[in-house]
């Protein structure tokens, strides 16, 4: 894959889909990758990491950590660090939060709401992942590469 190209969407027609891609996607992937994963609320991203963490052959169930605002899956192959920054907006939790500090990371840091973070991003390391709802079943998902 040539790096900054947009890939065309591929069509999920169910949950097993999206987590397929997301093992299929899991395969290229190495320790510092950033990848910000953005979508509207029910859009999938949650099963997309897990899919995922299933593809890097993490044996621990995959949940949102919307309220402890990450979670650490150390199992699989390369270790996994899922952050939801939904619910942060004051100046008070980006104070605490110690996201800088782990960009890029030792594994893979998937970032669920991205658009939340104040801070400046990696840019060379991060991959744009978007999820958006078509109808009931169907989501689109897209892939951009980072710039090198």
């Amino acid at each position: 894959m040539q790096a900054n190209v947009t890939q065309e969407p591929f069509i999920s027609r169910s949950a097993d889909d999206t987590k397929r891609h997301a093992g299929q996607f899991s395969k290229n992937c190495r320790a510092g990758m950033v990848i910000r994963l953005h979508g509207d609320l029910g859009a999938g991203k949650t099963t997309w990491i897990q899919g995922l963490a299933a593809g890097l052959g993490a044996a621990d169930a995959v949940t949102s950590p919307t309220f402890s605002l990450l979670h650490e899956y150390r199992s699989s192959r390369i270790p996994l660090f899922h952050w939801d920054l939904y619910r942060l907006d004051s100046k008070t939790d980006w104070q605490v939060l110690d996201l800088p500090d782990q960009l890029p990371g030792p594994g893979i840091t998937v970032v669920e709401w991205p658009e939340r973070y104040p801070d400046c991003w990696p840019e060379t390391v991060c991959w744009d992942i978007e999820i958006h709802l078509l109808n009931e079943t169907d989501r689109s998902i897209a892939i951009r590469e980072p710039s090198v």
